[in-house]
């Protein structure tokens, strides 16, 4: 493990909880006030997606960790990171039982598991299912290979709303069964414009959720 455990206790299971001088919308952790982001109050993008909870800010030495984990394909970080989106959704939802709101990953590019061998986002899901005992409902489709972070804002957005698609199978079934949630978690690993958790929560309602809790790792504030 690239951090020890002191550390680990530190900055990273002991992140702001929502509501403690955070957007209430984005979740970005505010200098003043206690309401809104200077963002959200000029121009509110996300209007499906209820709140977002990004458990850090993408800065110094996290940013580095993000890389290890994505680009350098240290596996040892994933148990971390879903203890961490496991305590999220303990604060969010207190009380609640670990299958009463489920979790929709953002799915992945075309071609990446065939490519890389895993998932970052999927590799969570499939310890927070398995070793927390956590719902997961995979309600989503990812059409574009493109890379958003080649995108400037406004291509974010464009592509964003184009990129996703229900994953019609997958809803039918919940349907059918009467299993179709009413509340939802959506789990991404960075948020930069908000583009992809806002198309996703659109799909999302779009197919009967009436809400949308967005857990992001990081957040670019």
């Amino acid at each position: 493990m690239p951090v020890c455990p002191e550390c680990a206790e530190k900055y990273l299971l002991g992140f702001f909880p929502p509501g403690n001088g955070r957007c209430k919308l984005c979740g970005k952790i505010l200098l003043v006030g206690n309401d809104l982001c200077s963002s959200c109050r000029e121009k509110r993008l996300l209007c499906h997606a209820d709140s977002v909870f990004p458990l850090w800010p993408y800065r110094l030495w996290m940013k580095g960790l993000l890389f290890e984990w994505k680009m350098g394909e240290n596996r040892s970080i994933s148990p971390l990171f879903a203890e961490c989106v496991e305590k999220a959704i303990e604060t969010l939802y207190p009380g609640r039982g670990r299958c009463d709101i489920p979790l929709v990953p953002v799915p992945p590019r075309p071609g990446k598991l065939r490519n890389k061998g895993w998932d970052q986002i999927e590799e969570l899901c499939r310890i927070l299912q398995y070793v927390y005992g956590r719902s997961i409902c995979r309600l989503l489709k990812r059409l574009s290979s493109e890379q958003q972070k080649k995108q400037d804002r406004k291509g974010r957005l464009l592509l964003g709303s184009s990129s996703y698609v229900a994953d019609e199978k997958a809803v039918a079934r919940l349907s059918k069964s009467g299993k179709m949630p009413e509340e939802a978690v959506l789990l991404d690993d960075v948020m930069t414009t908000g583009a992809t958790v806002e198309a996703c929560s659109a799909l999302l309602k779009g197919k009967g959720i009436r809400k949308v809790q967005v857990i992001t790792l990081f957040i670019v504030d």
